[in-house]
């Protein structure tokens, strides 16, 4: 079976009423696996120790929110590059579509944020697709490529312990060039038979918004990591950033900040550094991360609720022209 006969099978296998029960079962058990494995290791580590090593730099939490809201302010400025909106009124909007991709199931924050195009920008349903499905591979091709080229900068700088990981000092440097030539071909699989309608000009421009916002993030990421855990090294935060980076490009995995609060610990155990309190960093930040989900959650649909703004109720989006127009692609984790 060739590979567009496979993703034909499963595109249609999903879709059905079995195949959503498999997927949502399936993630349910990954979930679960991943909960139960953060349960013992941070058991290991002791609960009691944990809290005590919660950050108290208010900079910590400073730094969260800025990362936190860099998603949906960058959005709003990369839709007005194509769409005519009120910047600050629809910055609400926004910031929910980035709740229900984070937190629901992918696409479900493109569905919401076509219906509320739909709704309020008197558009087309073919010019809405088509910019989301432009838009979204911009940000995929961007995320993928900082990605490819920060873990490469890392390995080539020797800025992270890849060697810790692997034993040998010149492993890292095969692992770092099978992870690039991995990643640029998924990259080439999934968008070779996408058609991209947007001008050259518009999509420079949104390329760059993105990356910088990309490698902004990043270093934000380490300095609020560095914040919470000064006496750490910034070599270490470097392999931290990179297994993030990593984590962030898995496919279909839901929870990634769960994955990846295993995968600090383990790296904590591997580099000798403090166990606790890189937990509670993590942990402080994933349950933050929830909790705003949840508050910005409730006063957003009051806010789009009194001000006339909400989404069509009930609008049924045609879910094969809307997965042909549209990639499912979670950008670097900031």
């Amino acid at each position: 079976m060739g590979f567009t006969s496979l993703h034909s099978w499963w595109t249609g296998f999903a879709q059905s009423k079995q195949g959503r029960l498999v997927v949502q079962v399936a993630r349910g058990l990954f979930l679960l696996g991943i909960l139960a494995y953060l349960a013992f290791e941070l058991s290991k580590i002791g609960w009691g120790e944990i809290w005590r090593a919660l950050p108290t730099n208010p900079l910590f939490y400073v730094l969260f929110l800025v990362l936190y809201f860099s998603l949906p302010l960058a959005e709003v400025f990369i839709y007005r590059v194509t769409w005519d909106f009120k910047v600050w009124a629809s910055f609400p909007t926004f910031v929910k579509k980035r709740i229900y991709n984070k937190d629901v199931i992918g696409y479900s924050g493109e569905v919401y944020f076509y219906a509320w195009a739909r709704k309020n920008l008197g558009l087309g349903d073919r010019e809405i697709l088509t910019t989301i499905r432009d838009n979204n591979i911009v940000s995929s091709v961007a995320s993928t490529l900082v990605a490819v080229a920060l873990v490469a900068i890392f390995l080539y700088e020797g800025a992270i312990n890849v060697s810790d990981w692997f034993g040998r000092a010149n492993t890292y440097y095969l692992a770092g060039g099978a992870l690039v030539l991995a990643l640029l071909a998924v990259l080439a699989i999934r968008f070779r038979r996408y058609l991209f309608s947007m001008p050259a000009k518009t999509a420079l421009l949104i390329f760059g918004i993105h990356v910088v916002r990309l490698v902004v993030g990043q270093a934000l990421q380490i300095w609020q990591w560095e914040v919470a855990v000064p006496e750490v090294t910034w070599q270490a935060w470097f392999t931290f950033s990179a297994a993030s980076i990593i984590v962030s490009r898995i496919p279909i995995v839901p929870n990634r900040d769960l994955l990846f609060i295993g995968a600090g610990v383990e790296l904590s155990q591997v580099m000798n550094i403090p166990e606790a309190a890189i937990a509670g960093m993590l942990l402080a930040t994933s349950v933050l991360g929830k909790l705003l989900n949840f508050v910005l959650f409730g006063a957003v649909s009051l806010f789009n609720r009194f001000a006339d703004v909400q989404p069509v109720p009930g609008v049924q989006v045609d879910a094969d022209a809307f997965a042909e127009a549209t990639t499912a692609e979670e950008p670097l984790p900031v």
